[in-house]
């Protein structure tokens, strides 16, 4: 069987590696656009590594050393 998962951060590369493990084929796919041949990048996104650590406040704390 042949999975696609669309995403390469933490969430789709774990994704991806447990349907390997379970003998599926997989195709891994980045979010990020091209744009003149070269990957479009953001404040958050540095690398075009799969499995790039970007830090959220989606909990939104409240904690004086943390973003809002």
């Amino acid at each position: 069987m042949r999975i696609r998962v669309i995403g390469g951060g933490l969430a789709g590369s774990e994704a991806a590696l447990t349907a390997a493990r379970l003998g599926c084929q997989v195709d891994l796919y980045e979010m990020r656009a091209i744009v003149d041949g070269k990957p479009r990048l953001t404040p958050a996104h540095q690398t075009t590594d799969f499995g790039e650590l970007v830090c959220s406040n989606s909990l939104k704390s409240e904690s004086p050393n943390t973003a809002p």
